[in-house]
């Protein structure tokens, strides 16, 4: 039929019910047609698993990794408090799980749009090399963020160093930056310095709801 004066033609496969339902939805041409199929992939659902479900044992930090609020992951990789997880959440997909990784679910619109508020945020703790552009967890001494409501945030960390007397390196200032532009970054002048701490960095985020 292409091969003919009628110009090139286009067919699409509509099984009889689909097309019937999309005519009395007033559609009336074939890319209508089209567009009236289209069905958007359901979101991915993480399920919360109890403290006491069987599988922990079985696949804790293999397919499984904690989940903890940012308050009590700030408490325990900051100070080593004793923190119960709120539950475990599948992360598969993620990687090779160990035991230096966590959950934590995102509060506030300041990372957006890298992280949305409510997103599930895997993080490592104990992060070794530099930290320098990463999105991480901090802990610090000074006014509380407005979002966490608390003395841990997470941002992305920058620090500008300069050679000290003993001829090594000391922070100038350490900058915790949003994504947002709405929100203004934290600046930690170089005497608070030393009591900013990076808990862990982000790993990657498990979009969907638990």
């Amino acid at each position: 039929m292409s091969g003919t004066r009628y110009g090139r033609w286009r067919y699409l496969f509509v099984q009889q019910r689909k097309f019937e339902s999309s005519l009395a939805a007033g559609v009336v041409s074939l890319a209508g047609l089209a567009e009236s199929l289209v069905v958007e992939p359901p979101k991915p659902q993480f399920t919360l698993i109890s403290l006491d479900d069987e599988r922990i044992k079985r696949e804790a930090f293999k397919t499984l990794l904690p989940l903890y609020s940012l308050k009590a992951a700030a408490g325990y990789f900051g100070n080593g408090e004793a923190v119960e997880p709120e539950g475990w959440v599948e992360a598969t997909g993620v990687g090779r799980l160990n035991e230096e990784m966590f959950v934590c679910q995102a509060v506030g619109r300041s990372m957006e749009p890298r992280i949305h508020d409510g997103d599930y945020v895997v993080f490592r703790a104990q992060p070794t090399g530099t930290r320098q552009g990463k999105i991480v967890l901090v802990q610090y001494r000074g006014d509380a963020d407005p979002e966490t409501g608390g003395s841990y945030t997470v941002k992305r960390y920058s620090s500008e160093k300069v050679p000290s007397e003993d001829e090594d390196w000391r922070h100038a200032r350490v900058v915790l930056s949003p994504t947002n532009p709405e929100y203004e970054p934290i600046i930690v002048p170089p005497e608070e310095g030393e009591h900013v701490g990076v808990l862990a960095e982000m790993v990657t985020i498990l979009r969907g709801e638990v």
